[in-house]
């Protein structure tokens, strides 16, 4: 397959799905091959699920070149007070990298409700890479607040970054895509999230590793 019939990646369909008017999360299974086998989306209860449906295929078509067959497309719809109770846990507060003759070290503090949760990852100065270096530093912040938030060291999950990738969405916007391994006691899986770059690369790279992990918390805090 040539580079300009290549098929858009996951991350790119769930991201031009979570752009969409009412969509709280969707999650994209393919088949390993370039083809979308399902495509589970949250959506609130202010439009039908048959008009975002709709809205779903549409911009599959305009924007990525993806035609998806509705039966592929599985819309489930919440109250708007669930709504609420399922949005992001954890939000980005702050990030700051310092650099030295020897080493790097990026901080991320994240935020929930008034708690914040510091990481930190360093590196050598001569070997790291911003980007990878920002999501970990993420996932320790995260790590802190699991560790408040889950008494039982065994039921604690462990994440770890895989992958950091900076790619094109269209031919304007840039984004980060970022995998992450999952390790728990229920089995290991791989998370994917993506970013747009709106402001500069480090701020997407953490909100590209929380879009992966947000959507898991609940499983293990409540």
């Amino acid at each position: 397959m040539s580079e300009s019939n290549k098929a858009p990646s996951i991350a790119a369909i769930e991201q031009t799905i979570k752009r969409l008017r009412n969509v709280l999360s969707v999650r994209v299974a393919g088949n390993g091959q370039g083809a979308v086998d399902e495509i589970h989306v949250l959506v609130d209860n202010k439009r039908s699920p048959k008009q975002i449906g709709r809205d779903i295929e549409s911009a599959l078509m305009s924007e990525l070149g993806l035609r998806v067959d509705h039966r592929k497309i599985s819309i489930a719809q919440v109250r708007e007070n669930e709504a609420r109770a399922i949005e992001p846990r954890l939000q980005l507060a702050n990030i700051s990298m310092s650099v030295d003759r020897r080493t790097v070290q990026a901080r991320v503090t994240l935020s929930r409700g008034e708690d914040s949760f510091a990481g930190l990852a360093s590196a050598p100065s001569y070997d790291y890479e911003q980007l990878r270096l920002v999501a970990e530093a993420t996932l320790h912040a995260v790590s802190e607040y699991l560790h408040t938030a889950v008494e039982d060291d065994e039921s604690r999950p462990a994440l770890v970054v895989q992958r950091v990738e900076v790619g094109s969405l269209g031919e304007t916007d840039k984004l980060v895509t970022v995998s992450v391994k999952l390790v728990h006691e229920r089995g290991d899986e791989t998370l994917v999230g993506s970013a747009f770059v709106r402001q500069d690369l480090w701020k997407a790279a953490a909100c590209a590793t929380l879009d992966a992990v947000n959507r898991r918390l609940p499983w293990f805090v409540e």
